[in-house]
């Protein structure tokens, strides 16, 4: 009996024993869900595999924020040299579900965010979606739309999508240069109260010599003409108030308190915008703040990003990115740096910070964001459908009915000019490496895309760099003026504190036929639904709409509808730029059927896919999950190589040949 009994008490110890060395084992192995690094020869458990090639292969590993690109696997290198590779890097954190190793979920279901008018309460709960793919989820794999969740007020927020971020960023980059050029008389980078008098902003959506539409929108006055302390300009413009120095003064309420010599501002073109909030605007102004503040606010992970944080004249600009964009410093994070562990490379450590107290430290790293924001500003634009006989009717009523004098439908991008010398007339031109151009093909009866490659090779250091031309670009179909606007009480929104928000900014419409449902709140199902919700300002367009006959109002919705989204992967899309799109098309080799915009085919060292093989099933299929997945990704680059696979690169790692997910030595 003892004998069996002792048997008994080994065998439970073996058990424990090898659950707890199998779990750790796949743990250092397997990493997020979505994570499938393997192809049909791996061991799935050891190594999960997804053989449609569809699913994130790349490991957690935290990517090193550098600017010089000699510095192999650093986010510049990754974003000159090999500027595909860095894009799928920032689509992945985008997508990915991360987990409690990845310090996911510190203050879950803390009530936080931006204080509300009455200065108490908050806008939102925390950490409650491990993936912004959870979200940003229509279509799949994409910076789609999707669900309305919890924000501001219990009717909640819609999802919007984040097609062709990049270009509505550098649009409102140029609204504040066009705005500072009008009323900053000494180019100093300020208004003062002297310079705000009698002036208004009105800025030209396209330039004279481009073909479109050219309206000049009125965005209020630089001065405080009704003497409540603020400057009377849209909403869209959120002041930042300086002292004679042009130094911001971080309490200011507005234009009277005390040493406030004027203002400069931000320019809030992203969401469905919210009022005037104390000390930080309400939305974010830039691609790599509307990354950073949903990273913490929604999945509990909080960014260590100096480049949002840091303010040289303390002017309350930060520094410009490495994508090439001026950021705000009110957009920096939780996590100061504060406190850096050593390291053996003499690069500066990892942040020990920990804002949220829960033990995982530096959970968002300087380079994922840079990363994001290269991934989010060259993320293709929505489309246009097949342009059917009711589609360019509907387009012609759209503007006869008075929807276009808010739904601005383009846009001019003007391009950098190298003999500029003064700062506040210096346009940034369109910054990105790459677009996708897309139509509808009548003869194939589908989307079909070509990459347009918007970089210059220069040889310079060790590696043939892409830099981008940054020349003049016209946004064709976005139709916003990004005003704020009161379009009636059907769209009012009463807040968690009570007060009600009445005007909300003019929402793009481009995509706008495959995001319902619709509104700020999604409280509309459907485009004519939201249509005849509008009133106030858009009162006489919504009454000319209703007047429409039935068959009238089709065609207008007929033309909304066509302004769509894809999924980017699977668009068959001219690639090598030869003009065709095969059907068979060939990779390291490797026929990987139709041709289509999966950017891993152009990356610095293309990705294989394992080819034709036989399923557990015994059935003939092509695997297209990669054989070559170290050398496609970089893991073998210098400051991306993690050795001890605790997703700190060892150039950062105080021990790393230690696993430690905590803080790279635990």
């Amino acid at each position: 009996m003892k004998i069996r009994l002792l048997w008994i008490v080994f065998g439970i110890g073996i058990g424990i024993a090898a659950t707890f060395y199998l779990t750790r084992t796949r743990d250092a192995v397997i990493a997020q869900q979505s994570e499938r690094p393997g192809n049909s020869i791996d061991p799935p458990i050891e190594m999960p595999h997804d053989l449609s090639g569809l699913s994130i292969k790349n490991p957690r590993i935290r990517i090193v924020h550098t600017t010089d690109p000699d510095l192999e696997g650093g986010s510049m290198y990754l974003q000159q040299v090999d500027p595909f590779l860095c894009y799928q890097w920032g689509r992945s954190l985008s997508q990915r579900n991360f987990r409690e190793r990845d310090g996911v979920y510190g203050d879950s279901g803390k009530i936080d965010g931006i204080l509300l008018p009455d200065g108490v309460t908050k806008m939102m709960d925390r950490s409650h979606s491990n993936s912004c793919g959870s979200c940003h989820n229509t279509p799949y794999r994409d910076g789609g739309a999707g669900m309305t969740i919890a924000k501001n007020g219990a009717t909640g927020r819609n999802t919007p999508h984040m097609f062709g971020t990049g270009l509505m960023e550098m649009i409102g980059l140029q609204m504040r240069q066009q705005a500072l050029a009008i009323a900053d008389a000494n180019g100093d980078g300020w208004i003062s109260k002297e310079e705000m008098k009698g002036k208004r902003c009105i800025i030209r959506n396209i330039t004279d010599d481009v073909s479109g539409d050219a309206v000049d929108i009125d965005y209020g006055s630089f001065d405080d003409e009704n003497g409540d302390g603020y400057p009377d300009l849209n909403s869209v413009f959120w002041p930042i108030f300086v002292d004679k120095n042009g130094q911001r003064i971080a309490w200011a309420r507005n234009l009277n308190s005390p040493e406030v010599a004027g203002y400069h501002f931000e320019v809030q073109v992203y969401g469905f915008g919210t009022p005037y909030a104390p000390f930080r605007p309400a939305i974010s102004t830039t691609v790599r703040s509307f990354t950073t503040t949903p990273f913490d606010i929604h999945s509990g992970l909080q960014p260590h990003d100096p480049t949002t944080y840091t303010s040289p004249k303390r002017d309350g600009l930060a520094l410009v990115s490495n994508a090439g964009a001026q950021q705000f410093i009110s957009a920096a994070g939780k996590d100061r740096g504060s406190v850096r562990a050593p390291t053996k490379t003499g690069l500066p450590g990892i942040s020990l910070d920990d804002p949220d107290r829960d033990g995982y430290c530096e959970e968002i790293s300087e380079g994922d964001i840079d990363a994001v924001e290269w991934y989010l500003m060259n993320h293709p634009s929505p489309a246009r459908g097949k342009q059917t006989a009711d589609v360019i009717a509907g387009e012609k009523l759209f503007k006869k009915v008075g929807c276009a004098s808010c739904h601005t439908p383009d846009w001019r991008l003007n391009a950098y000019d190298p003999k500029e010398t003064q700062p506040h007339k210096q346009f940034a031109g369109d910054r990105r490496f790459f677009d996708l151009a897309v139509e509808w093909n009548d003869k194939t009866e589908r989307l079909e895309g070509k990459v347009v490659w918007l970089a210059d090779v220069v040889k310079s250091g060790k590696h043939a760099r892409y830099v981008p031309r940054k020349k003049g670009y016209t946004v064709r179909g976005i139709y916003s003026d990004f005003k704020y606007h009161d379009v009636g009480e059907a769209f009012y929104q009463m807040q968690f504190d009570g007060t009600v928000v009445r005007k909300w900014r003019t929402t793009p419409l481009w995509g706008v036929g495959h995001t319902a449902p619709y509104g700020h709140d999604g409280g509309s199902l459907d485009l004519d639904q939201v249509t005849r919700r509008h009133g106030g300002e858009a009162q006489g367009s919504k009454e000319a709409y209703v007047a429409l006959s039935d068959t009238e109002r089709k065609q207008l919705l007929c033309f909304m509808s066509s302004l769509m989204l894809y999924t980017t992967d699977q668009l068959p899309t001219d690639m090598d730029g030869d003009g065709k799109i095969e059907d068979h098309f060939m990779v390291q080799d490797m026929d990987t059927g139709l041709e289509r915009f999966n950017v891993e085919w152009l990356f610095k060292n293309p990705a294989k896919i394992e080819g034709p093989i036989r399923n557990v099933r015994g059935e003939r299929i092509v695997s297209n999950a990669l054989t070559n997945l170290r050398q496609a990704y970089g893991l073998d680059l210098e400051m991306l190589r993690d050795t001890d696979g605790d997703g700190f690169p060892d150039v950062i790692d105080q021990e790393p040949t230690i696993r430690g997910f905590r803080d790279g030595a635990k």
